[in-house]
């Protein structure tokens, strides 16, 4: 198959597309050989986080009433089984190849061990031409959605990275299966300090980004996803 030099960005919604498809994003490497591999395993990784990830988010912050917050700190990671990586990249079936100077290679695969069903969601928009997703969570029976943004990155690939972990946030805000918190508040000489602790872990299945949108106005990304209920 013979790579197609064109506007890489438009290919990264393949909310069109059968649930058995993916989108891998690479970033810019020096060869584009390098950058497919990346796509693909790019691709890849949103098949096994599909089948489980785990989330755990952690968070301090300390306030005082006169001074307002005086610092603010978070740990958050997440995990996925990755130990059949490999049995996943040599499977699946290589549909298209996009490039372009600032994303590197966008790579659309299929998966053929999966059943291609119709996505369970695929974008409205309203007058403003923006999704509608972005304000309001669509509702679908069997499924929880989350919304994330961020602000552009250097690179395209780190921006969408930080969109899609975003909504994963949310959905874990949303459908967290543990939640820690402990706040001591103290007063004295009429001034409030208030110190948090908050912990959250979450492990969501079917997690899948469905739609992103990207604001130029704002020069933001967003990125819908959702999990199974």
């Amino acid at each position: 198959m013979e790579p197609k030099q064109e506007d890489a960005l438009a290919y990264l919604d393949v909310s069109s597309h059968p649930s058995n498809v993916y989108v891998g994003l690479s970033g810019p490497y020096s060869t584009q050989e390098r950058m497919v591999q990346e796509a693909i395993l790019s691709a890849a990784t949103s098949i096994h986080l599909k089948k489980a990830l785990a989330l755990d988010s952690r968070l301090v912050s300390s306030y005082k009433s006169d001074k307002g917050l005086l610092s603010f700190a978070s740990d958050e990671a997440a995990f996925f089984d990755d130990t059949k990586m490999a049995d996943t990249i040599q499977a699946l079936e290589v549909l298209a190849i996009h490039f372009d100077p600032e994303a590197g290679a966008v790579v659309i695969v299929k998966d053929p061990r999966e059943d291609g069903s119709k996505r369970v969601y695929q974008s409205s928009y309203g007058e403003d031409g923006k999704p509608t997703w972005i304000t309001t969570y669509p509702k679908v029976k069997g499924y929880q959605f989350g919304v994330g943004s961020a602000k552009r990155h250097y690179f395209l690939n780190d921006s969408l990275e930080a969109a899609d972990f975003a909504a994963a946030q949310n959905l874990l805000d949303l459908k967290t299966e543990h939640a820690f918190s402990v706040e001591k508040v103290t007063t004295a000489n009429q001034q409030m300090e208030s110190h948090l602790y908050q912990a959250q872990r979450g492990l969501l299945k079917g997690f899948t980004i469905i739609a992103r949108y990207y604001d130029r106005a704002t020069q933001t990304y967003w990125s819908l996803a959702c999990a199974e209920e």
